[in-house]
């Protein structure tokens, strides 16, 4: 899913009542039917014991960045075990997002999204399970961008979950891999992380390594545009990238 923006413009309403800033459009539930929608699902973990679902509805693929705003009675519920919760629904620059968090980040742990509405049936259920959490093993404080840079894990290593990694910092371009398998541990070759272009950047700065284990879920059939459906365990360490 297109990441949030972290500050508001100024939104600039067309005659059609679609809304644009930022190259995001949005337009209204109702003047849409669920076989022309796309969904992006996902449930995320980060190790502090909750898993937070989010899902955006586009009209269309996504690449076209309209997305879809609730309204007239349309809701996007989020289940897991007994618990339903109706998702909130956020707007950022035109990007609309609807969350729900929920305790608990157990391997297996299953979460439902429903979209119900009155204008068509909606998709009464999209899918996602979480993979196994594992944890990160510490960092140095310090590393040379000049030599080789690893981090291990510990948890259900070994599973058929996917696995990738990525660095981002103020100091550095942002570099990212997938992992072959589940190894319990990745290592980046000397010379991976490099320095971001421009004379005013420092040569040191904290970079956070993210480490992220998934498994694709299901997309309920009457998104007619289809969809991604995602379950996530992430986790993030941080240090010093220095010359």
């Amino acid at each position: 899913m297109i990441a949030r923006l972290g500050s508001l413009t100024l939104l600039l309403v067309s005659a059609t009542g679609v809304v644009t800033a930022t190259g995001c459009k949005t337009t209204e539930s109702d003047d849409v039917l669920t076989h022309g929608m796309y969904a992006s699902i996902s449930a995320t973990a980060d190790g502090t014991g909750s898993t937070t679902v989010s899902t955006s509805l586009f009209l269309g693929p996504p690449s076209d960045l309209i997305f879809v705003d609730l309204v007239g009675g349309d809701q996007l519920i989020a289940h897991n075990r007994d618990q339903a919760k109706v998702m909130s629904e956020q707007i950022v620059l035109n990007i609309v997002s609807h969350t729900a968090t929920f305790s608990g980040d157990a391997k297996d742990e299953r979460f439902e999204v429903e979209f119900r509405r009155r204008v068509d049936p909606g998709a009464p259920s999209s899918v996602v399970t979480l993979p196994a959490p594992f944890t990160l093993g510490t960092v140095p404080a310090s590393a040379s961008r000049a030599a080789a840079f690893g981090v291990n894990w510990t948890g259900d290593g070994g599973t058929t979950d996917k696995m990738r990694w990525s660095m981002d910092g103020s100091c550095i371009q942002t570099a990212s891999g997938t992992i072959t398998g589940d190894p319990s541990s990745v290592t980046m070759p000397a010379g991976t992380i490099q320095k971001a272009p421009g004379t005013n950047v420092a040569d040191s700065c904290q970079v956070r390594l993210t480490v992220v284990r998934e498994r694709s879920g299901s997309v309920d059939p009457a998104f007619g545009e289809g969809g991604t459906a995602t379950g996530t365990q992430t986790r993030s360490v941080l240090f010093t990238s220095t010359p």
